[in-house]
């Protein structure tokens, strides 16, 4: 039998219950809109170690620093995430109920960060240390000069991947500290 309940906006154990439930979807909606998924993982795949070599090869040091300050945004993304997260908590602080639902899905985010970037940030380095073997055999062919050029822009990642994973780690922080 199916039976329906009519909203009874004048009963205040309904109208907490909604609101719970409302709560509920917003942190839910909030958390999956921030928090890297597996597929974000794939979307920031490196690909194929010889085709990032001749990339970082042709960039020159505009490009360099321009490719520098998308790393960095992609880390102000994830502070903003953070503050983003810290909001919600206070939001559902003073609701009874409201910390128990945010547990919850806090957690569900945390792991989703973890499996997601950690084998994301992973690959990364294994594919640097093939870009820059790569390099390495190539050096007399690019000149002194593009070595340098294009093994400081390898570097230059490598420091940025550690800023991001620092702030990835703070995320985390975050999520199992809600």
């Amino acid at each position: 039998m199916l039976s329906l309940r009519a909203l009874n906006l004048n009963n205040p154990s309904a109208a907490f219950r909604n609101f719970l439930l409302a709560a509920a979807a917003l942190i839910a909606l909030t958390v999956a809109a921030l928090v890297p998924t597996p597929a974000d993982a794939g979307r920031y795949h490196f690909g194929d170690a010889e085709e990032i070599l001749d990339e970082l090869i042709e960039m020159d040091a505009r490009d360099i620093e321009d490719l520098r300050a998308d790393l960095v945004d992609a880390r102000a993304d994830i502070n903003d995430a953070i503050g983003d997260i810290e909001e919600a908590k206070e939001e559902v602080k003073d609701a009874p109920g409201g910390e128990a639902i945010a547990n919850v899905a806090f957690n569900i985010a945390r792991a989703a960060v973890d499996r997601a970037t950690g084998k994301a940030i992973d690959k990364a380095r294994e594919t640097l240390i093939e870009v820059e073997a790569l390099l390495d055999e190539r050096r007399e062919d690019i000149g002194e000069a593009e070595f340098r050029e294009t093994l400081g822009a390898i570097n230059m990642i490598r420091s940025e991947l550690v800023e991001i994973e620092q702030a990835l780690d703070a995320l985390t922080d975050a999520l199992r500290e809600a």
